[in-house]
């Protein structure tokens, strides 16, 4: 029997695990703030979110064998003592990559409404990986001028960190780290001050990667943050003076979760040699719910299909709620309004069926390149 211990929160990690794994199993439940090392005595597995941080504090007293986290980002596994007690490790990269993207472009859409963006502006993306390539496609199809940096890609059509500087819009996504050849600790800092004035800064990566002092020494930056120092209790004049903040949702879309759980609970199963290969039934894509006409007005009217994007993503409703916390309730709140994200599907979960048919001259490359993110 493998006894797995499961965050609470990891969506339908239940019915992901039982379709997956062929040998016997018990399931066991807790809660991420209330996990004590003595809950996993007896567990062979522990599968987590980012909340929960799995260190030698936490696995001391165990014998746990895998621990997988349902996430992209790995910041919350200590990783060296999990190597050293050799207990194998996973997390989801990729998982969220949509979802991500989905909310930069919908963040550019807010932009754009509120005049202080628009398509002959150019985007510089730092990090070229699962997000930064879909950004950078998206935008390219747009007829968007934009270009990206990543120092650990041999890549042509890859910049230098200066030019990306020079971009009107600059976002990041890039793993938050201390050490290696490339830090990305305070990878925005006091020095990027005169490059930054009268430029717009996404963090969607890690609070740690952008000086966060920044956003309040320069007046002349317009900066949207979902990721904050010190979470669950961010600096509430960060949040405040950021023009957009949100508590950590960018990647808490019903994909981005749904494939997190999929991706921990096959690579569970293949650890323990129990694992079912049978191929899963491709989801189908949905039909567009809203309106098709707003997207061809929005094409037409600002070169970019804004209501695509925030149709199912009201980032002003929840920078606003963000805000309102008191000081006071800002660790609560923040967990709170996470946790009660409104469900919402990722941009290419839909089919946007008959939209050709409403104009011909519509940017159809857009469209396929979506369609080559499922």
């Amino acid at each position: 029997m493998i006894n797995i211990a499961a965050d609470s929160q990891i969506p339908d990690i239940e019915h992901k695990l039982s379709e997956v794994f062929t040998a016997d199993y018990a399931l066991s439940f807790f809660e991420s703030d209330q996990i004590t090392p003595k809950d996993l005595k007896n567990i062979d597995a522990l599968l987590v979110r980012s909340t929960v941080n799995v260190d030698e504090d936490l696995c001391k007293f165990s014998n746990i064998q895998y621990v997988g986290s349902a996430t992209a980002g790995i910041n919350h596994l200590d990783t060296n003592y999990l190597d050293n007690q050799n207990i194998t490790w996973s997390h989801a990269s990729g998982c969220n990559a949509n979802s991500v993207t989905h909310f930069v472009m919908a963040v550019i859409g807010e932009l754009i409404q509120e005049g202080l963006f628009n398509v002959r502006q150019t985007v510089g993306i730092v990090g070229y990986g699962n997000i930064g390539k879909r950004l950078y496609q998206l935008l390219a199809a747009l007829n968007i001028k934009v270009f990206a940096c990543d120092p650990f890609l041999s890549d042509s059509q890859l910049v230098e960190m200066d030019q990306i500087l020079k971009c009107d819009l600059i976002t990041i996504h890039a793993p938050y780290s201390t050490s290696g050849l490339h830090p990305t600790k305070n990878l925005i800092n006091q020095s990027h001050i005169s490059d930054l004035k009268n430029k717009i800064l996404i963090n969607t990566s890690r609070g740690g990667i952008v000086l966060e002092d920044l956003a309040i020494q320069i007046k002349e930056l317009i900066y949207i943050a979902d990721v904050w120092m010190n979470e669950p209790i961010p600096s509430h004049p960060m949040i405040q003076e950021a023009f957009l903040s949100t508590p950590h949702i960018a990647g808490y879309s019903i994909e981005g979760r749904s494939n997190g759980s999929s991706i921990i609970a096959n690579s569970c199963a293949k650890f323990f040699g129990c694992q079912d290969k049978k191929q899963g039934i491709a989801n189908s894509l949905l039909p567009w719910p809203h309106s098709l006409e707003a997207i061809v007005r929005d094409i037409h009217g600002h070169g970019f299909p804004v209501s695509l994007f925030n149709a199912e993503l009201d980032l002003i409703a929840i920078s606003k709620t963000l805000k309102a916390l008191q000081i006071e309730d800002l660790s609560d709140g923040f967990n709170s309004l996470r946790a009660k994200h409104p469900a919402r599907h990722d941009f290419n979960a839909y089919s946007f069926e008959n939209l050709s048919n409403l104009d011909e001259e519509i940017n159809l490359d857009f469209f396929d390149r979506i369609k080559s993110f499922n």
